[in-house]
């Protein structure tokens, strides 16, 4: 140092410390930009995942709706409907019992049978 700048501290600590603001006023910029492409390539990343899901998504939406377009759909909504295919024959089921419930249904049926019934005239089951 005292060959650059002779014996003068005070020129030799200004020189320095201009060298140091220098200095930070180009690691400060590169650090910044450094932050940014971390940040942009995290959201890149994020956004990739994103639109790899979307396109899945938009795959199977694709698939449901040209499953709705066959016949096979439109017979299957029609059978919900009650509808039948012309010459099919149809039944009407009046009651369905629940398997569990068929045990209760059958003794409120014996409960509600008149005193000279065959199944009251048995008496209730054991």
């Amino acid at each position: 140092m005292r060959r650059l700048f002779g014996e003068s501290r005070g020129v030799a600590i200004g020189v320095m410390f201009v060298l140091a603001v220098v200095g930070l006023m180009l690691v400060r910029p590169v650090a910044m930009s450094f932050l940014s492409w971390h940040r942009t390539a995290a959201l890149l990343t994020e956004r990739r995942a994103e639109v790899a899901e979307l396109d899945a998504r938009h795959d199977e939406l694709t698939e449901q709706v040209t499953y709705f377009q066959t016949n096979a759909f439109v017979a299957e909504k029609a059978r919900e409907y009650g509808m039948a295919v012309p010459g099919e024959k149809t039944f009407v089921i009046r009651e369905v019992a629940h398997p569990e419930s068929a045990s209760e249904y059958a003794i409120a049926r014996l409960r509600n049978a008149t005193v000279d019934h065959p199944i009251a005239l048995a008496g209730p089951p054991s």
